[in-house]
């Protein structure tokens, strides 16, 4: 009999707070792209415009396998690309990193890694922005399809497709409008696992 008295009680506690606080309305967007996180880090790859931090995942229609290592501009240098399929949902999380060396004189034998700043994947469309590292950052927009590897482990059994974007701001140290950007077609072969 005590507990019953104690229940409507404890269940005004809990509920009561949760009923004055005003309700935010639900944030919509109108097609599938970048999800906006509170850190800033940089401007958007299709406008150029600052934005946030960005890692959401998506539907995606690239293989599982596709995850790994790809070839980068020098040896020893590499693209890390890492699909996470969520087996409740079906999305995929893209993340990963560049490792490269650098260019100057002062950093030519000190190995650098730009994570994913910004993701995004659609179909089998990809998209990333790396972090600013040294004064450059780097930007992609492609897609990865079947090379001539036989297996999975052969060089090249995978092709990383598209448009490479080399940005130099010109404060060095953050993303900016004011900067200069190489951009070049690339294909990447996956390197043997």
């Amino acid at each position: 009999m005590r507990n019953r008295k104690r229940m409507p009680l404890l269940f005004s506690l809990v509920l009561l707070p949760t009923l004055s606080i005003p309700h935010a309305p639900a944030q919509q967007t109108s097609s599938p792209g970048f999800q906006h996180r509170s850190e800033p880090s940089g401007s958007d790859l299709s406008t150029g415009q600052p934005s946030r931090h960005s890692i959401s995942s998506q539907d995606s229609t690239l293989p599982d396998d596709v995850s790994g290592a790809y070839e980068f501009d020098r040896r020893n240098e590499s693209i890390e690309v890492d699909l996470d399929r969520n087996n409740r949902t079906g999305r995929v999380t893209l993340s990963g990193y560049i490792s490269r060396l650098g260019d100057d004189e002062t950093d030519s034998t000190t190995p650098l890694t730009f994570f994913f700043d910004k993701t995004s994947i659609d179909g089998s469309q990809i998209e990333f922005q790396t972090r600013v590292v040294h004064g450059i950052w780097y930007s992609f927009q492609g897609t990865i399809f079947r090379g001539r590897g036989k297996v999975r482990s052969d060089e090249g059994y995978y092709i990383l497709h598209g448009n490479l974007y080399e940005h130099h701001p010109q404060s060095r140290d953050s993303k900016s409008a004011d900067e200069t950007v190489e951009m070049r077609t690339v294909n990447y072969k996956s390197l043997p696992q």
